[in-house]
Order: C-alpha cells, then structure tokens, then sequence
C-alpha cells in the first residue's frame, strides 16, 4: 500500500524533468554570477545543507571556482567575512526557518550577491535575496523531504554550468527507474548500522540517506563515503549499506565483510548527476526498513519543516 511520502517520492521523476527549463532565466543570471565570483559560500541546514554539500562541490569542479559549505546558521555560527566578489547561496525547502533567514540578511548586509533557492514562492529567504531559483516540487505530503531535496540538486548543478541537452530526461529516466527497484527485497534483516556511497559527493550523498532513516524509520544510521570508511569505520560491527557502482575500486575491500549490502543505483549517463539517483534510492530504502521494521513512514515524529533553533 502506498503511503504519502511514496507519492512525494513518485513525483520526483516530472519535477526533474520540469525544473530546469522552468528556472532558465534565473538559472543564466546565477550561472553567470557563480562564474565571475571570488568565491562561493552555501547556507543550508538539514537535508538542504547536504543538497549543498552537492551543490558546492558541482561549482568548485565544474565552474572551477573556490566553494564551501558554512556552518549551520545559529548564534554560534557567525558568517566570515564577505564582499561584492562574493555570492552566497542559501537553500531552504521552507524559505522561513528564521536563523537561515537571518544569516541571509547578514550575507547582504556585508554586500555579497545572495541567490535563494527555496520550494517555497514568496518566503522571507526570496524576499532579501538577489535571485531566486524555485525547486516548484510542490508540497511535501511528509514533513521528512524527499522531492524538494533532489530538486534543489539539480538546480544547484545547473547554477554551476551548462547541462547536455539530453540530461534532464536521462535523470529522469534513471530517477523513474531507482524508484521501480525492488527496495522490500533489499530491506530483509537488521537495519543498517552504516551508510557509505562512492563517488565525488559521496560523504554528502550518505549523510542525506542516513537523516532519511533517521527520520522516516526512527533508525540512526552512521554515514560516509566509502574512501572514510575503509579509513576507520570499516572496523566496527554493524551491517554495512552500500550504494556503489560495480567499477568502484573500493568494492572488494568492502565485500571482504559479509555484512555488506550492495546496492547499484542507476545512472543517467552523467556522473555529475549520479548523485541525485543515489538519494532517490536512499529514500526508498529508508521507507522500505521502515517498513520491514513496522513503523509508519509517514510518521512525523516531532518533525517540522521550519526550524526554530537559535
């Protein structure tokens, strides 16, 4: 039986599709100011800081410009200093959470170019931002984000230069078929006590899957990529999750324990975006031990969409 988040995630293949053409505009304005920047500083909190932990490396490799994730925003965070060389962009599904808010108007008050990009039209973030790209994923039925996160992706990937022609269907292709992947059969067993993924963003990547089981199974999972992995956590017990492609040259380290399960996500033919996918099926996986553990994935376990932290 479906429950609401399995739509939110359902719907992430047309969002996809849709995003980038609907942003064209802004997303060549942004393009443009990523290119001639100093630098590029990312504000987020929760899974939107991982979509930016994606989104600053895609700019540093793909733009070649300097780029860094901040410190969640808080009283214990002050921004560093900026100039007019330098854009701030700020992602934030809800637009309103106030310390996010906050770190914004500062950002502007030091004179940086500020780019918001929210699923929410006329939030506060929009409000005293330059530009704004708009991830138009709709509402989330399920306080945990699914849609609005890959989405924010990809509009943080194209904000870094030009997509094929050809990559919003690819990713919607290989997004349509990480959702049709039997995730029940995967889910037999204990939960995972880690999550690892391969890859540039792997340590991004596996730290959204694990707040994905956090917050839909109630089930804390520890997260890295596979290279920090066989650095240390390798040692320690627990059954291992592994999204990994087969070329990964990591593979047989990892399969040398039996507590691995290895799971290939599709790909969309652009290793740029293989990332997206790989949250795709980390969601659905979450869902799939929810589950298997018969817990209620819709369930919002104190959750809310804007943060009120200090």
């Amino acid at each position: 039986m479906s429950s609401l988040i399995d739509l939110d995630i359902a719907e992430q293949p047309d969002v996809l599709a849709r995003v980038v053409d609907g942003n064209a505009a802004a997303l060549a304005q942004v393009e443009a100011m990523v290119g001639r920047a100093r630098s590029v500083r990312l504000l987020a909190m929760g899974s939107s800081r991982h979509a930016a932990g994606y989104g600053s490396a895609a700019i540093a490799h793909v733009a070649g410009v300097p780029s860094a994730v901040l410190a969640a925003p808080g009283a214990d965070a002050p921004l560093p200093p900026l100039s007019p060389d330098d854009v701030v962009i700020a992602v934030s599904q809800s637009g309103d959470t106030p310390a996010l808010v906050h770190a914004a108007v500062e950002a502007r008050a030091q004179r940086a170019a500020l780019v918001a990009v929210t699923n929410a039209p006329a939030s506060a973030l929009e409000a005293v931002a330059d530009l704004t790209l708009h991830c138009g994923a709709g509402p989330e039925r399920v306080v945990a984000a699914t849609k609005s996160v890959t989405s924010a992706m990809l509009l943080l990937r194209a904000a870094a230069g030009p997509l094929a022609p050809t990559a919003a269907e690819q990713l919607r292709a290989a997004v349509a078929s990480a959702i049709a992947l039997d995730c029940g059969a995967m889910a037999a067993g204990p939960a995972p006590s880690f999550v690892v993924c391969g890859g540039l963003t792997g340590g991004w990547v596996a730290d959204e899957i694990a707040l994905k089981f956090a917050e839909v199974a109630g089930v804390v999972v520890a997260a890295d990529s596979v290279i920090e992995f066989l650095h240390g956590p390798v040692a320690a017990p627990g059954a291992v999750l592994a999204l990994v492609g087969p070329d990964d040259p990591n593979v047989p380290a990892l399969v040398r324990r039996h507590d691995v399960t290895l799971v290939d996500p599709p790909r969309p033919g652009n290793s740029s975006l293989d990332a997206i996918v790989d949250v795709v099926v980390g969601q659905r996986l979450a869902v799939a031990w929810t589950r298997a553990l018969d817990r209620d994935p819709d369930a919002s376990r104190g959750l809310d969409k804007v943060t009120r932290s200090r």
